[in-house]
Order: C-alpha cells, then sequence, then structure tokens
C-alpha cells in the first residue's frame, strides 16, 4: 500500500513524510515548532528539518521567527499548502480505500472509522 500511496503522491510532488506533515499542520489549525511537528509524526528533527526545507521550497510551509522569543520558529502552511491539500485529499482517501477498505467487510470498516475517529 506504501508504494501506491508514494505514487500517487509524487504525481504532486510530495513523498509520504511531506504529505504527513502538511496534514499535521492542517489538522493542528495553528503554526506548529518543528520539535512539535518532530513529536507528533515521530521522526527525527533532522528528518523534519529536511521535510520542511522541502516543503518550504516548493512554497507550500512558512517559516517565521517568534516576534516573542526570536530563537524559536513557527511553521505554518501557506495558500498553496492548503490547496494542494484539498487537491490531493481525495486521491489520498481512494488510494487508501482500494488498498484497506477493500480488504475489510462492512462491520470492519465502521469499527476502523471509530476506532479513528477516537484517535484523531
Amino acid at each position: 500500500m506504501v508504494v501506491q500511496l508514494e505514487e500517487q503522491l509524487g504525481k504532486f510532488d510530495l513523498t509520504l513524510g511531506r504529505w504527513c506533515l502538511l496534514v499535521a499542520l492542517r489538522l493542528s489549525g495553528r503554526a506548529m515548532l518543528p520539535s512539535e511537528l518532530s513529536d507528533d509524526l515521530a521522526v527525527t528533527r533532522a528528518n523534519i528539518s529536511n521535510l520542511l526545507s522541502a516543503l518550504e521550497q516548493a512554497g507550500r510551509i512558512k517559516r517565521e521567527m517568534d516576534t516573542t522569543n526570536r530563537r524559536r520558529i513557527f511553521v505554518r502552511l501557506t495558500p498553496d499548502g492548503h490547496d494542494v491539500i484539498s487537491k490531493v485529499w481525495p486521491v489520498y482517501e481512494q488510494t487508501i480505500t482500494q488498498n484497506v477498505g477493500s480488504k475489510l467487510n462492512l462491520q470492519e470498516l465502521e469499527q476502523l472509522k471509530g476506532l479513528l475517529k477516537k484517535l484523531f
């Protein structure tokens, strides 16, 4: 499933890691510190730095210095970042459905939805 997902995300110049970072920012509904993103996604600070650099270069996120503490940097989605999430989400859902949903019966799907809602 990961291979199919990476293939679909690649059409939007995304990797799974970049996609997860964009979604984490969107779900938070606020600017986040790189350390928060690292903790949320369970990846190293070095990996977050690389993901942020690629997304910033693509214009999908913006890093801004905290005006109250110049040692802190906040990360926020740009309008292009929001736009790419809107475009990719249906493709992401379809890929997950084809690779996971087709293997579960209706009762198992409802159970999975309930568990995911509880987690997120």
